[in-house]
Parts: C-alpha cells; structure tokens; sequence
C-alpha cells in the first residue's frame, strides 16, 4: 500500500478520535453536575480547557514536528490525549477532572498538527485536496460516533467517557508511516516575517471554531431543555448530521483541487447564514426544523479544511507544522473562550438568552470568516524566509 494512504487512514482515525473525546463530555452533562458539582458555567469552562489546551499543544508541539518530524508528534499526540481521557473518565475529584481535561487538550493540538501535515506532505500534488478533505473528514467521523455510542451506552456515563480511549490501539499502526522528504529541517526560519499571514489565518479559523461550537458545544442542551428533544433522536440526529459533514469534508476537498478555494469557502459560508437560524430555533420551536437546519449547518461547515490547505499551500515546510498548529489551536482556544461566555449566559440568565446569543455569536464568527478569506493574499507559492 502507498505511504500517502497509510498516513491519510492514520492521520484521519487519530482526527476522529481527537474530535470524539472533544465532544464526549457534552452529552453528560447531568452526571458531571451530579458527581462533581458543576453547574453549567463551570461545565463550559470545563469543556473549553480542552481548547485552551490545544492552543499550547499546537503551538510547542508544532515547532517540535518541524524539528524532530511529525511521526513521532502524532503517536504522542494520539497516545496522550487517549491516556487522559481514560484518566477523565474515573477522575476522583474536581481538581484532577480539569487537569485531565487541560493535558489533554494539550495533546490534542500536537495530534491535529502532525496528523494533517503528514498527510498533506505524503500525498501527491494532484491530490492534495481531498486527501487534506478526507483527514477533516475525521471531525464528523468522530462527532457521529459520539451520537451512536451515546445511543448505544449513554446511559452508564462512566463507560460512555471510557470509549474515548480507544484511539490508543492506532499506536502499532504508526509505526508504518514514513516522512516525506518535505518534513526535513532544512533552514532556520524567521518567524516573524510570517506573522501577518499567520493573523489572517488565524482570523478565519477563530471563526469557524466560534461558528461550530456555539452551536454544536451547545446543541444537545439546545435540543434536551430548549426543543424537548429525546436522547434517541438527538443522538441519531448528531450521527446523521455529522456523517454528512464529513462526506462534506471530503467533497470540498476533492472540488478544491479543481475549483478556486476561496470561492467554495464562499459558497460554505452562505450555507451556515442561510441554516443558522434554524439549526438553533429563533423563529419557531419545532423539533424537525431544528433537525433540518442542524444537518444543512453540518453539512455547509464542510469548506472548513480549505483554510488549513490554503495556508499549507502558502508557506514552506520548515514553518507548516507551527503555523498551522498556532492558527488552528488558538482558533479553537477563542471558540473555548466564546463557549464559555455561551454558557455563562446560560448560568445567569436563561435558555431563550442562551438561543438568542448562539446566533449572535455564530453570524458575526461567519463574519470573520469573510474578513479572512477576503484578504487572504493571491499567491499560491511558499514563501521562503530564511533567518540572517
């Protein structure tokens, strides 16, 4: 079998696995505030040290994969947020449940990072595209999972958490993947010519992170208070949406190695203002225009892997791995930030509050998507800057 398939299949089951134990929690909420006290606000705060997390995991283990390579980042990365998540799941107290959760965040960001470039730089030119599609495809694989094992188990919380470990059995197969001669360390960089390029990128993962936890950080809540929504359908309904997101993921993907990037990322973004509103009710509280609007929400987040490749397209191997790790993790500790304000919301106000803000916060992140892409520059060449 070809290298580029044995890093795409590894880089996207660590991905999924990554995703799941993201969102895990989110679904028991109840047993948290049971077991260890915590109210919503706190819960959020709870679920957004993870993201927190990412933001220095992706920064230190980002520069480290372009140094040491990105192999050996990833099995750390998987192994760790794994072992952490098993440690999360019988935690014996408050205190060691947010440490948990912070380490393994922190992993989190070194898996994304070395996982989505390793298979960017194994896979051929042509391909690029739907290959990088296909790894975030993982998001969705591993959202749906988390519906169906909920579906499946959800009503023992403790095993429910459990099965996040289970990305520890990916390990032996790493050990099949190669570098590409792209991953090698060839010059020194100098960072800081690279800075107005890593803002702009920046910029529109913050975004899309903000975008797609307002709602789907928040939604089972949404669904179970808010919608009235049984645990069956929501779980059936996040697998079904999620599903569809990640065939969305691989669809962008294969259209961006033939279309305009930016163009596509136009036409997602149209399709989250358009569903939005719906996926989240502010007009009506029927359950199947929720059901509707989740789905067509999903589905249209699949431009979501463009900005990754546009920035991987736009800058030399010996920084890929930093920079793509710093704008896609610090995009997910402002989308941890803004859903820990959504939940604070929630705490002193009520889930009316807690709709009305998720749209707030969902059109203008969408907003800064736009602002992005727009002045994202034309070029499609790296850049090389070497340090004097």
């Amino acid at each position: 079998m070809k290298q580029y398939i044995h890093s795409t299949i590894i880089s996207t089951l660590a991905w999924a696995g990554n995703i799941y134990d993201l969102l895990l929690l989110t679904y028991v909420f109840p047993f948290f505030e049971k077991t260890y006290g915590l109210n919503l606000f706190s819960f959020s705060i709870l679920f957004g040290f993870g993201l927190i997390g990412r933001a220095i995991g992706g920064s230190y283990f980002g520069r480290l994969a372009d140094k040491i390579g990105r192999k050996p980042v990833l099995a750390i990365g998987t192994s760790g947020y794994a072992l952490f998540q098993l440690l999360l799941a019988f935690a014996p107290n408050v205190e060691i449940l947010f440490v948990s959760r912070f380490l393994q965040g922190i992993f989190m960001g070194a898996q994304w990072t070395a996982g989505t470039v390793i298979a960017y730089e194994n896979a051929p030119l042509s391909l690029k595209g739907i290959i990088t599609g296909i790894v975030q495809s993982g998001y969705g694989i591993g959202y749906a999972l988390t519906g169906i094992t909920y579906v499946l188990v959800g009503n023992d919380p403790r095993i429910f958490l459990l099965t996040g470990s289970l990305p520890l059995v990916l390990l032996p197969y790493m050990k099949l993947l190669k570098e590409s001669k792209n991953s090698s360390y060839t010059f020194k960089p100098r960072y800081k010519d690279y800075i107005a390029l890593l803002l702009k990128a920046t910029l529109g993962m913050s975004g899309m992170f903000v975008a797609y936890f307002a709602v789907f950080g928040n939604y089972t809540i949404i669904a179970e208070e808010y919608l009235h929504m049984g645990s069956t359908t929501l779980g059936l309904l996040l697998f079904i949406s999620n599903i569809g997101l990640a065939i969305s993921f691989i669809l962008f993907g294969r259209l961006a190695d033939r279309i305009d990037k930016k163009k596509l990322i136009y036409i997602g973004v149209i399709g989250l203002l358009i569903s939005l509103p719906f996926a989240v009710p502010i007009f009506t509280k029927e359950i199947v225009v929720s059901e509707i609007g989740t789905m067509i929400y999903a589905f249209s987040t699949g431009f979501w892997p463009l900005m990754p490749l546009l920035l991987a397209e736009a800058v030399p191997s010996e920084v890929r791995g930093l920079l793509s790790g710093l704008s896609y993790n610090i995009g997910g500790l402002v989308g941890g930030i803004s859903n820990i304000v959504l939940g604070l919301i929630a705490t002193l106000y009520s889930i009316n509050a807690l709709v009305d803000a998720i749209n707030f916060f969902g059109f203008s992140a969408i907003a800064l998507v736009l602002v992005s892409i727009i002045k994202w520059p034309k070029t499609k060449t790296p850049t090389v800057i070497y340090s004097s």
